[in-house]
């Protein structure tokens, strides 16, 4: 080809873009060397050479989507709040970035329930168990709390954790469905609720 040449990163970012591009339109099937390279303004054979096939592509299409996960809710700045007060920002920012992103989250369940699902799934679910460990430490320190479980006797931590895990995952295939129904600020207050009152 006779274009500009690119440095390797940006050819292979370029590559994973027209990917996602044309998996987010017409789906994972649709993603092949050919379509990716003319929708990149490369030679098929420069995605040979970066993924070595269409299931190396879409594993690194998948790593993309995994990676940055959990940045949101690692936040340094985090660790100043009340750990109520913590958990409840964790969540909205959750919940602001599935309606921003619901394009990947879509992407991303594509990749779940696929033909091929067993070349996925387990990556799927490892990103998945560390979702939830990232918001273990901030339940248990939220039931611990002095007062605690006023509203919820022998709810643990973990309880909390997996509630909370629930509650956004449900968010996440309403912001497929329909993005704009979302109500941020009605699931915080169900959030709330079970926050226990001060004594």
């Amino acid at each position: 080809m006779g274009g500009p040449k690119l440095p390797e990163q940006e050819r292979c970012d370029a590559i994973l873009t027209a990917a996602y591009q044309i998996a987010l339109t017409e789906g994972l099937d649709a993603v092949t060397a050919r379509r990716v390279a003319t929708a990149a303004g490369i030679s098929p054979g420069l995605v040979f050479f970066h993924f070595q096939s269409k299931d190396g592509l879409l594993q690194a299409l998948l790593a993309v989507l995994l990676d940055g996960t959990l940045d949101a809710l690692t936040d340094p700045s985090l660790a100043a709040l009340a750990p109520w007060d913590r958990l409840e920002r964790m969540v909205r920012v959750e919940l602001e970035r599935l309606v921003e992103h619901h394009a990947g989250v879509e992407v991303l369940f594509a990749f779940y329930f696929s033909r091929h699902a067993d070349l996925f799934r387990d990556r799927i679910e490892a990103s998945f168990g560390r979702y939830l460990e990232a918001f273990l430490p901030v339940c248990r320190e939220a039931v611990g709390a002095a007062g605690s479980p006023a509203r919820g006797e022998g709810v643990s931590g973990d309880d909390l954790a997996t509630t909370v895990v629930a509650l956004i995952q449900g968010a996440s295939i309403q912001a497929i469905r329909n993005p704009a129904v979302i109500n941020s600020e009605a699931l915080l207050a169900t959030l709330r609720a079970l926050r226990p009152r001060a004594a």
